[in-house]
């Protein structure tokens, strides 16, 4: 009888100690694959940034102009597909080792940076980028100043250049205030005081005076 009982638990504890070892294979196996992914991730992005920064940064050729025009628009469709299924680049979703990258933290800013004209007339890719905004995967005062990049472009005042939302190209201007303060507090960021704004009395301004 006790033969059979030290067997029995023999049996026993070699199954708990199999299982454990395969919980622990199962763990093992799924944390790689975590890190693979992440890694064919982080190198897809890596290489939106080689194309957007090479081309730019390649010495002078016939029609240089327009190939970057080409790549930028062919960039920016990639970042939208990239988007649509990962969401927006975080540390989450990459890893912390891969976040810290130069290439991953700076591909979609310059991508998106160059396309601004994009996500502002075409309302599928503001209505995109300010749904990962709403997530917290991408921070509101980028977003603003993405927009903003757009409108200090075409800025009709090439020696102070207007802008629209608020950002890092400068303070919009206090005759679109209340436009401009709606369109704020729609991406997430507060409405500005009258002094965080600039007078452009005379001046034609090339933006919308209400933003719908």
């Amino acid at each position: 009888m006790k033969k059979h009982l030290c067997f029995v638990l023999s049996i026993l504890f070699i199954s708990i100690l199999l299982s454990c070892s395969n919980s622990k294979f199962t763990n093992l196996n799924a944390s790689k694959s975590i890190q693979s992914k992440q890694d064919s991730l982080a190198f897809e992005i890596c290489q939106m940034y080689g194309l957007d920064q090479g081309i730019r940064l390649s010495e002078g050729f016939k029609d240089k102009s327009k190939l970057v025009q080409n790549i930028d628009s062919f960039s920016f469709k990639k970042v939208v597909a990239f988007v649509k299924i990962n969401g927006f680049p975080t540390k989450a979703l990459l890893g912390e080792k891969n976040f810290k990258y130069e290439c991953v933290q700076g591909a979609f800013g310059a991508i998106l940076l160059h396309n601004p004209h994009r996500i502002v007339n075409e309302q599928i890719y503001f209505d995109l980028f300010l749904n990962e905004v709403k997530k917290g995967n991408m921070k509101p005062a980028f977003f603003a100043s993405v927009l903003d990049k757009y409108y200090w472009t075409i800025s009709k005042n090439k020696k102070n250049r207007r802008v629209f939302y608020g950002s890092v190209f400068g303070k919009p201007c206090i005759q679109t205030k209340e436009a401009t303060n709606k369109a704020r507090i729609e991406i997430g960021l507060k409405a500005l005081k009258d002094d965080e704004f600039v007078d452009c009395a005379g001046e034609e301004l090339n933006m919308p005076k209400v933003k719908t």
